[in-house]
């Protein structure tokens, strides 16, 4: 039979330990609780001073050697079995009991280990103990993943080989380092467990990150679910009572036409805000669609000028600032009813902010990207007061709103549906300001569809 040489696998030992740590520490950035990982650690750490403790044999006391250097191996690997069993939850009755094992077999050690005979003995007796009620442990608990219950089982294999060496030591008189197949089998048991014990420990912080993720994405559901519920009831219900003013309004515009000029301006504002309030209601609604990724993309050939024909109808007021420019062959590859809200928005924000009486230029040309495919660029550019322009790094973040908003209306979510409206179709809205203070937001959208 071959026997290894036991000095070079003891120093294996302390090199495996530390490249051990090193595996485990790198891993704690991914970890969701990083308290296991670094227990795990401290285990690896008292096994390689341990073994560091016992190769230096002979060149130290015997009493660092032999009393601190088994003690600490024993503590380190019934820690690490413990961290195999139940990583989260050190307070456990096994836990506490692996930790009595430690202090007994200590104890015995201090008191008994006095030839190299007994100190093999005892150690390696306690170090047994040590697998059998990991393995055990493992087999018998009933929610133990397949990477536990395979641990347990090596745990159980490996005790046998162990309860041999124990055998032998207590019927010869062989010293620690003496050439044996039992030694040497032994000590490829314990750089089994060493390499077995990391990638348990890994895996099984592998599952339980995996395993918090998916209760976390479980809870988002739901929550997204009773949000959606939320909204769809609320929106219902804003929307029947909306109904029922705007016709209670064009009911009463169209009685009271000989009212004085005041008394209709009132109720043009009526109309006026309750035309705003359902433009807040479908911003929301179109939000609460992307969120739940619920947004159908139906694409066609658009074209610009209708659409914008068609907005302008439906514009409250400003409708006559629009200074439109778009070829009438100018046209975009997207879904008709959201161009349609992403167009609207954008000419609603750049009515809304731009000085009373100011013209709003539209224009739009057709240009091919570095693909070789065409796409349509609309650019919409409005003049702004220098000192109340938006943060360009926030401008189409969910719910900015810019200096002077809180003057208009808005719930500062049409240039982010914009957006993202527009990344949903292949395209982007950029956002900048020329150097004679005009704001121009440019839609870029494909204009055919791709080839097959």
């Amino acid at each position: 039979m071959i026997t290894l040489h036991l000095l070079t696998v003891l120093q294996l030992l302390v090199i495996g330990n530390l490249l051990a740590m090193a595996m485990v520490l790198a891993y704690e950035k991914r970890a969701s609780s990083p308290g296991p990982v670094r227990l795990f650690v401290l285990s690896k750490m008292l096994q390689a001073t341990g073994w560091t403790l016992i190769c230096l044999r002979g060149s130290i006391p015997l009493v660092l050697s032999a009393h601190v250097g088994n003690p600490l191996i024993m503590a380190g690997f019934a820690l690490e079995v413990g961290l195999v069993l139940i990583p989260w939850r050190l307070h456990s009755p096994i836990n506490i009991l692996l930790a009595l094992q430690v202090v007994l077999g200590s104890v015995l050690l201090w008191i008994f280990g006095t030839t190299p005979a007994s100190l093999v003995t005892i150690s390696g007796s306690v170090v047994a103990i040590i697998y059998a009620t990991g393995g055990v442990a493992l087999l018998r608990d009933a929610e133990a993943s397949r990477v536990q219950k395979l641990t347990g089982i090596l745990f159980l294999i490996f005790l046998p080989i162990m309860l041999l060496r124990v055998g032998h030591y207590a019927t010869t008189d062989a010293g620690l380092l003496t050439p044996s197949v039992i030694q040497s089998l032994t000590f490829v048991v314990q750089f089994s467990f060493l390499l077995i014990g990391t990638l348990a420990f890994l895996l099984l912080m592998k599952e339980a990150d995996d395993r918090r993720l998916k209760e976390s994405e479980a809870r988002e559901r739901e929550r997204l679910q009773l949000q959606s519920q939320f909204m769809d009831m609320l929106t219902h219900e804003l929307r029947a009572a909306l109904s029922v003013v705007t016709m209670s309004g064009s009911s009463l515009r169209h009685q009271l036409t000989s009212q004085p000029p005041d008394v209709l301006r009132r109720l043009d504002t009526i109309q006026m805000a309750t035309d705003a309030m359902r433009g807040v209601i479908e911003r929301c609604i179109q939000l609460d669609r992307l969120d739940r990724d619920d947004q159908p993309v139906l694409r066609e050939d658009c074209q610009l000028s209708e659409l914008i024909d068609a907005i302008r109808v439906r514009l409250t007021s400003g409708s006559e600032r629009l200074d439109v420019e778009i070829p009438a062959a100018c046209q975009m590859w997207a879904d008709r009813q959201l161009l349609s809200i992403m167009l609207e928005n954008l000419l609603d924000n750049a009515l809304k902010y731009s000085p009373q009486g100011s013209p709003v230029h539209v224009a739009a040309h057709t240009t091919t990207d570095d693909a070789g495919r065409q796409q349509t660029i609309l650019q919409i550019r409005n003049p702004a007061d220098a000192s109340c322009l938006p943060d360009p790094e926030q401008i189409f973040l969910r719910y900015y709103r810019g200096p002077e908003a809180h003057m208009h209306t808005g719930t500062g979510l049409g240039l982010y549906l914009v957006r993202t409206l527009a990344r949903v179709q292949d395209g982007d809205v950029t956002y900048r300001v020329t150097e004679d203070t005009m704001v121009e937001l440019n839609l870029r959208l494909p204009a055919t569809p791709p080839l097959p």
